[in-house]
């Protein structure tokens, strides 16, 4: 059984990560990545994602 103070200190901790990772633009980051690497991953991605749309 958690005591209080266990489940305290646990509810703590999630709040501290889920505002960190709200403080890290995850999606700026990757848009850089793509950006600048220019990965091929993602261009099959694009292509996948319209083959079927006409031009």
């Amino acid at each position: 059984m958690m005591r209080l103070a266990h489940r305290l200190v646990l509810a703590l901790l999630i709040v501290v990560v889920d505002t960190a990772a709200f403080v890290v633009p995850l999606a700026a980051l990757l848009l850089a990545y793509v950006l600048l690497a220019r990965p091929v991953w993602f261009r099959d991605w694009v292509e996948r994602l319209y083959r079927g749309v006409p031009r």
